[in-house]
Formats: structure tokens, sequence, C-alpha cells
């Protein structure tokens, strides 16, 4: 009985932990979510086409969005989404540089501009919003990493790289890795709750037609 038991316990915990790991792991982003009507402020992202996306909106307010985008290779919109007639878009093809101004009326939900650039090391941005920079709302890449200065630089290697992080690097694990490793009460209250999680399934699937069951419920709970 006993050794049944075990082998139950066994892999209900290796069950778990891995339920848990793809719980996580499927929950990071594999792509940027824009929802249009809903989703704040710059979002700029890479399509499996090589294409750059940026889009911006603003949820329920009026908003005016002005920027600039520069690189030193080949640039040119592949397409436009959301614009108005007194909305401007221009682009210098021999300084490689794209320049926006537009506003997003109450009752409109967002805009964007699709991009294909060959032939470039970096793309350079300066994004306003009402005419400052708000860089808790500029978004770059399936992690919506927040830039550090309101002009900004990414390479051409930047949505790539993205992809070779491994996976308890990246969010939201590399963020849990973090918190374990330095808050000690948050460490203590994780490791209760996912033990109580193991006890509670251990209860169910073994030890619930158990003469014993209250004794072996205590004890682990005790040894928890």
């Amino acid at each position: 009985m006993r050794s049944k038991i075990l082998k139950i316990t066994t892999q209900t915990i290796i069950l778990a932990m891995f339920v848990f790991v793809l719980a996580v792991s499927g929950f990071a982003c594999t792509k940027i979510v824009f929802i249009s009507g809903v989703s704040s402020g710059y979002y700029i992202w890479e399509d499996s086409a090589g294409k750059i996306h940026v889009a911006w909106g603003m949820e329920k307010n009026e908003s005016t969005f002005k920027g600039s985008i520069v690189t030193d290779g080949k640039i040119s919109i592949d397409d436009k989404t959301g614009f108005n007639e007194d909305d401007t878009v221009s682009l210098n093809n021999e300084r490689n540089r794209l320049e926006f101004d537009t506003k997003i009326k109450e009752g409109e939900l967002s805009q964007a501009i699709v991009l294909d650039v060959e032939n470039y090391s970096y793309l350079e941005f300066e994004l306003k919003i009402n005419g400052g920079y708000d860089l808790d709302r500029t978004h770059v890449g399936e992690y919506l990493a927040n830039p550090d200065t309101p002009v900004f630089k990414i390479s051409s290697s930047y949505f790539d790289d993205l992809k070779k992080i491994p996976f308890y690097r990246k969010p939201p694990l590399s963020g849990l890795f973090y918190k374990l490793s330095r808050d000690f009460v948050f460490t203590l209250i994780f490791v209760f709750v996912l033990g109580a999680l193991m006890i509670e399934i251990i209860r169910i699937t073994a030890m619930r037609k158990n003469r014993k069951y209250n004794r072996y419920l205590f004890l682990c709970y005790g040894i928890l």
C-alpha cells in the first residue's frame, strides 16, 4: 500500500511541476499584443515577414501623436491604417527619415504604419504623445520593453535576439525567479502555496480512501 501511495505521490508531483512550467511558459508572450481601442501608447514589433509595425492609440481620450523614425538603410511605407485627411506622414528617402503628425479623435481607435526596411543596422525612434515623451507608454518587442531615453535605437537583430532568449529568462518566469531571489517573504508564501497545491492533489488522488487519511493529511501539512 505504501509503495502504491509513494508511486502515485511521485507521479502527482511530477505532473504538478510539469503543468506549472507549461502554464507559465505558455503565458510568456510569443508576440506583441496590440488591441485597437484598448491599448494606449506606442507599440513596435516585427511580423513574420520582417515588416516593422508601429501602432499607436489612446483609450477614450483625444490625443496627438508625433514622431520620427530614422535608419541607415532603405525605408518605405508598406501600409498605413486609421489615418485622417488632417494627418500627415512624410518620407525623406535621401535622409532615410520618416515623420508623422496625427491625431486620434474621440471615438477613433488607433493608427498604424507598416514599414519595409532593407539593409539597415539600426532604427532610431523619437515618439511623442500630446507634445511630450511618455516612455511608460512606449512598448518595444513582444515583452513590451520601455526605452530608457526619449530618442532610442534598436538594432536590426533586436527582434531576432528576443526569440533566442531561453524560456526561463523570459517574462513572467524571469520576474518570478528575480522575485524569489530577492524577497524572502514572497518565497515562503510561494513555497507554501505550491506545497499546498501538491498536498491537495495527493489528498484527492492517493489518500482519499486510506484509513489513515486524517493522519497523513495532518502529517503533510505539518511538514509543509
